[in-house]
């Protein structure tokens, strides 16, 4: 059922279409564009840092209280690959003002020179290394300009309440060579930067994933999307995933109102096309490429599929955990959405992710966070539950993810889908919010370290901070079948194709390594017991075991880094 808006609709463009776009997009590019947001970029920079330290405001974490609404969904273009009309809403509007500023930039030619240029009017936030090293926000002509070099734009149009975005297209999982997706959202009144959207390098390991990641919000009601490039991807669609999510509704451009926006920021992030070392850390070095084993792994995850256990209605402690941990029930996972049971595997890695988004949630906001991720992954993405293992927010606040993770017996870990290739023989965790060019919050690190720690040392592994072997799984950055060697904890883009956990994000690995350290020398407690039930499987083991070899493993045995040719790599 649609939802009527209150506001004025999109009008009808009287024929316009994207083809009549494609002449023009050098021409907007290089037009003087905004001029007034230098006066914006110390709000932005405040607004991008967690202030983990603001007190927690009252909220119902389970979503009881709040009532169910539907997911929107916007269809951004059609099967063939043709801009909608909202997709195509806002270009007309770019071309107006293209036409007038350059009207205005040749009146005032004769006049005494601007103070910022053209190449300067828009911005970007990028991520450079400040004093002794410590990464810092900068200030830079953006590269590009989501609003003036968009091959698809859609008006800013007010939505209804949402926590979770994400886009989603039809084909394969990359998108077309050079297409770049931003997104941007208005948050209590105010428009943050333009975020980039990256595919996700994540997902089963037993399908691929034509979809960016999840980008999270404070309670956005208000969009702008442009896709930047010279093709569109086929059937691409905004899904918007409110508190308590209940049913899909396409929305049409007649059920849309359309508002005003002010010219931000774009957060640039300079693509990890290689694993990059932090600056601050040196323990967070790049994977290495020498053997580090013999000609076969010496460790092999060994997957095993059981019933999931049940979990404690409340944050628990149980299994010797190190922090509370907001458990799926307490959060309010709906088991309606679920559709992949647990299956746990030998563990001995973790991954840190960050979800990408705004950083401008509350305390009490984050279990509608988490419950719109479970929804975006479980159900939009079709992967059947949620990918990562633990997710923390940028207050401290652990929260179970993947079903099956708080009670993963010792050395074990539920299966997630937060790293394609390396899903199996980790634990991912994830950091709640953007930390490309802001630092996670120091109780969202500790809590990351000390969960890391935790699994580690119930894993048996006494140097948290040394390397081991990694069996691939799936080609992503690293070919199936290889063996890495990788740190005990490591970052996303260390084994694939992503900037995750961000620049900054990224840099704190050393200390989270070093909290991990100090939390394997602590006591700790809990039960180890395995489940009763037993039989060894693995996601998609059908298709993994027509292409296993006669060593067991997918392909010719092998030591080392064997690098995929997926990526450019």
């Amino acid at each position: 059922m649609n939802v009527p808006r209150a506001l004025g609709r999109i009008a009808p463009r009287g024929g316009h279409r994207l083809s009549g776009h494609a002449s023009g997009l050098s021409t907007r590019a290089c037009v003087c564009r905004s001029a007034g947001l230098i006066a914006l970029t110390s709000l932005l920079l405040s607004s991008l840092v967690p202030s983990a330290g603001a007190a927690p405001d009252a909220g119902d974490s389970s979503g009881q209280g709040e009532t169910p609404a539907p997911v929107q969904i916007l269809d951004l273009t059609t099967a063939s690959g043709q801009a909608t009309e909202v997709g195509q809403s806002g270009l007309d509007d770019v071309q107006t003002s293209a036409g007038e500023e350059a009207g205005s930039a040749d009146a005032a030619s004769v006049s005494a020179a601007p103070v910022l240029g053209a190449s300067a009017a828009v911005l970007a936030l990028t991520q450079t290394t400040g004093a002794a090293g410590a990464p810092a926000a900068s200030i830079l002509p953006a590269a590009t300009d989501p609003q003036a070099d968009a091959t698809l734009l859609t008006d800013p149009l007010e939505v209804d309440r949402f926590f979770v975005a994400g886009f989603t297209w039809a084909g394969g999982a990359d998108l077309p060579e050079g297409v770049r997706i931003y997104l941007r959202v208005r948050e209590n009144g105010a428009w943050s930067p333009w975020y980039l959207n990256e595919a996700a390098d994540a997902g089963r390991d037993d399908r691929a994933t034509s979809a960016t990641g999840e980008f999270v919000t404070g309670g956005a009601d208000a969009i702008q999307a442009s896709v930047v490039g010279s093709s569109l991807p086929a059937g691409l669609k905004l899904a918007l995933v409110p508190s308590r999510p209940q049913g899909e509704e396409v929305l049409d451009a007649d059920d849309l109102t359309t508002t005003q926006a002010a010219p931000t920021p774009v957060i640039e992030e300079t693509a990890a096309s290689q694993p990059q070392g932090a600056q601050v850390e040196p323990a967070a070095t790049a994977p290495s490429v020498s053997p580090a084993w013999g000609t076969q792994p010496a460790a092999v995850p060994a997957a095993v599929s059981v019933a999931a256990p049940a979990v404690a209605p409340a944050a628990t402690t149980a299994n010797g955990l190190p922090v509370a941990v907001t458990t799926r029930a307490e959060w309010g996972a709906k088991a309606s959405y679920m559709s992949w049971d647990p299956e746990y595997a030998s563990a001995g890695h973790v991954v840190v992710h960050h979800t990408a988004g705004t950083n401008s949630y509350s305390a009490g906001q984050s279990a509608s966070i988490v419950r719109g991720i479970y929804y975006y992954h479980a159900v939009v993405l079709d992967w059947g539950d949620i990918g990562y293992n633990f997710l923390v927010d940028k207050f401290g606040t652990v929260f179970e993810g993947r079903s099956g993770s708080v009670a993963a017996p010792a050395g074990t870990m539920s299966i997630g889908a937060h790293a394609r290739g390396v899903n199996t023989g980790t634990m991912g965790i994830s950091m709640m919010g953007d930390y490309s060019t802001v630092s996670p919050s120091d109780a969202q690190l500790s809590a990351v370290g000390k969960m890391a720690g935790w699994f580690l040392k119930r894993a048996g592994i006494s140097d948290v901070t040394g390397w081991a072997g990694l069996h691939v799984w799936t080609t992503e950055r690293y070919q199936a079948g290889s063996t890495i060697s990788m740190p005990r904890i490591l970052g996303h883009r260390d084994v694939g194709y992503t900037t995750c956990p961000g620049n900054v994000g990224y840099s704190k690995l050393g200390a989270i390594r070093a909290i991990a350290k100090a939390q394997g020398s602590t006591p700790q407690g809990g039960s180890s017991s395995a489940p009763s039930t037993v039989s060894q499987d693995h996601p998609g083991a059908a298709a993994l075991r027509s292409a296993l070899g006669a060593n067991g493993w997918i392909g010719p045995a092998t030591s080392g880094v064997q690098a995929s040719t997926k990526g450019g790599v």
